[in-house]
């Protein structure tokens, strides 16, 4: 099977110099689309070498220029019936090549995620947890398994941990929530209202408020006190149609790399309580 440009840049963009990163950018920022200019035009417009950009298409295993042109000609052609999807994804795909592409496409946009990840934000998130009482899960949509996901594991961890999936619900939750309360609204787009709307209730009541979304400038994020930013795609997107394949796997990304720092800043509590609870599961399932 031959490798699209997407996996060709995400294994081989560690070993790239820096001016070929430069190169390596821009075709990722406009993976969807159809490169019309030349190797002249190009290096014009990246004010890079035109011997950076033949070297770069080596890199990638291309012959040349011309050949990347073609493949990514190829890449850029319509999706057909779908929306939504890793770019590099085609419905004529066999399943073997999609299995490849959604791995390439998962894997790239963590990367993607762990490159935005502010370290600061992340400790003051895992901090308030060790110190509150409880922390609440806002989401909707596919982002209500993700609320499930993290309830799941803090619950084990010994840290109360609850989820709501409706917007009456998440505004009376929200309502009434204590300053050291943690809340945490999950949305891809950011464009959730009812989400948005609960988060700026409980931070107007003072608690801590936690936005994990991949649009900084969104209703979601600016009415969290802390926002956590997630991968950013390259291609249109239709929010309700479908949904976010990448999205989902990065927002879980951040909800583990939150519950480690949990697990090993608690300083004993944490896998204590872990304890517990699989021998008390132990015992649960020995009975039935």
């Amino acid at each position: 099977m031959s490798k699209g440009i997407a996996l060709r840049l995400q294994e081989t963009y560690g070993q790239l110099r820096k001016s070929e990163r430069v190169v390596a950018d821009y075709l990722r920022a406009h993976q969807s689309e159809r490169l019309e200019m030349s190797i002249t035009e190009l290096s014009n417009t990246l004010r890079v070498s035109e011997a950076t950009i033949s070297r770069f298409t080596r890199a990638l295993g291309y012959k040349g220029f011309a050949d990347m042109k073609l493949d990514l000609a190829s890449e850029s052609t319509s999706k057909d019936l779908f929306s939504n999807l890793p770019a590099e994804m085609r419905e004529g795909d066999a399943l073997s090549d999609i299995s490849f592409k959604l791995l390439g496409a998962l894997s790239l946009s963590m990367a993607e995620t762990q490159k935005n990840i502010v370290y600061e934000d992340i400790q003051k998130v895992v901090s308030d947890l060790l110190k509150g009482p409880e922390v609440i899960f806002l989401g909707v949509g596919g982002a209500v398994a993700v609320c499930e996901e993290a309830v799941h594991l803090f619950l084990k961890a010994g840290i109360k941990a609850t989820s709501y999936r409706d917007g009456y619900t998440q505004q009376v939750v929200a309502a009434t929530v204590s300053e050291d309360i943690t809340v945490v609204g999950i949305s891809h787009t950011g464009m959730t209202e009812d989400v948005a709307s609960a988060l700026s209730v409980a931070r107007a009541r003072g608690a801590k408020t936690i936005a994990i979304t991949s649009n900084l400038v969104s209703p979601v994020a600016l009415a969290a006190e802390t926002s956590l930013w997630t991968w950013t795609p390259d291609t249109p997107q239709i929010p309700l149609y479908g949904d976010y394949l990448e999205g989902r796997v990065c927002q879980i990304y951040i909800i583990y790399v939150i519950y480690l720092g949990v697990l090993f800043q608690s300083r004993g509590s944490v896998p204590e309580a872990l304890e517990i609870t699989a021998e008390t599961l132990r015992a649960y399932f020995s009975r039935a």
